[in-house]
């Protein structure tokens, strides 16, 4: 999936868009931003998706939510407007080429309703998101915390692989590693996914059609 390649074309924001922003490409795996980090630009993912994790004073994490096309890193944009630094890990999940904003430019284009609307529309989607989070990890139990997350990778991809070690799996679940390779285990018995080296593969067809 892939957005417009200026979505504010035809308008004096489009116009400023193109003059400013800067194109980048980052290979899956790679991380566009830890905690701490100085927001200096803000991205616009443009094709891939972005993976982002919440990380506590001791390097604990949690994952979020993904940004796909079109979409933008909330966190980044209310950074720059209140001068803070990042709270936030953003992982690429898949190859993505992104659009990056210079920080200044997000305040300044809060004369073209266009990027406001934009703005707005961004943050009420994570703020659904953050929600749903947070409904996920207090009422739902390791398992069905497990297998959410598995199936949100596989649908921010289009691919039924999931790339990363039971390790990585059971950090961005604030898990321990012991507990997640059980659960991956016991998934795999009842043919929910196949687990592989570095990898796993989801069966989505077989668990809809169980349920």
């Amino acid at each position: 999936m892939k957005a417009p390649a200026n979505m504010f074309s035809g308008s004096d924001l489009g116009k400023e868009f193109d003059k400013v922003v800067i194109k980048r490409s980052l290979a899956a795996g790679s991380e566009l931003m830890q905690p701490g980090d100085v927001i200096t630009h803000v991205p616009i993912v443009e094709k891939g998706s972005l993976r982002i994790l919440v990380q506590d004073g001791e390097g604990h994490e949690r994952f979020l939510y993904h940004i796909m096309p079109g979409e933008s890193c909330a966190m980044s944009l209310t950074c720059c407007s209140s001068n803070r630094t990042s709270s936030v890990r953003a992982v690429v999940e898949e190859d993505a080429e992104l659009w990056m904003i210079p920080a200044r430019y997000t305040d300044e284009w809060m004369v073209f309703p266009e990027w406001r609307r934009y703005v707005s529309d961004n943050q009420a989607q994570r703020f659904g998101e953050l929600l749903e989070t947070i409904e996920v990890v207090a009422f739902h139990k390791m398992d069905e915390q497990l297998w959410d997350y598995l199936v949100k990778r596989v649908h921010a991809t289009g691919s039924a692989i999931v790339k990363g070690t039971h390790e990585d799996i059971a950090n961005e679940l604030n898990s321990p590693r012991e507990v997640i390779t059980r659960l991956l285990q016991q998934l795999q018995r009842d043919g929910r996914v196949t687990l592989g080296r570095g990898s796993l593969e989801v069966h989505l067809a077989t668990s809809n059609s169980g349920s």
